[in-house]
């Protein structure tokens, strides 16, 4: 009877898959003339899920908006050939910029600065060094949800 008794394959559990409509990929436009900031941030989104496009200067930021469709755009304002203010100004007129959210990240901590973005549609003016990472993504994720 020991010679009937079979070894029995371990159970393995199927894994859960979600539905389609929760696998949503958020695209993520990160403007950011910084190399390492850009680095940092594109992983950090990459990591939580995020597509990623970049964009090291304002002209290449109104380019990526243009052609590319992101869901929001994290913008830095002090960047080369084109500043974020202006890049929000031209952007604004176009058919992605009009619904398109975008939080500013960035060092300057004028009120000015801050009031004229705000003025141009930034959902939020948040200023690096008050910010971690895990901070901005949070910020993110409240205006893609």
């Amino acid at each position: 009877m020991a010679d009937d008794i079979q070894p029995t394959a371990p159970q393995v559990k199927p894994e859960i898959q979600k539905p389609q409509s929760e696998t949503k990929v958020a695209t993520i436009l990160i403007v950011e003339d910084d190399p390492v900031l850009l680095k940092m941030y594109s992983e950090k989104f990459t990591f939580e899920g995020f597509s990623v496009l970049n964009a090291r200067d304002g002209e290449e930021a109104l380019k990526v908006a243009t052609t590319q469709k992101a869901n929001i755009i994290l913008l830095d304002i002090m960047l080369p050939k084109m500043s974020g203010t202006d890049f929000l100004e031209k952007f604004r007129n176009t058919p992605n910029g009009k619904t398109t959210p975008v939080l500013a990240l960035t060092n300057l901590a004028e009120e000015a600065e801050k009031q004229k973005a705000l003025g141009l549609g930034v959902k939020e003016y948040l200023v690096k060094a008050m910010q971690t990472p895990e901070q901005v993504v949070e910020k993110v994720k409240k205006y893609i949800a």
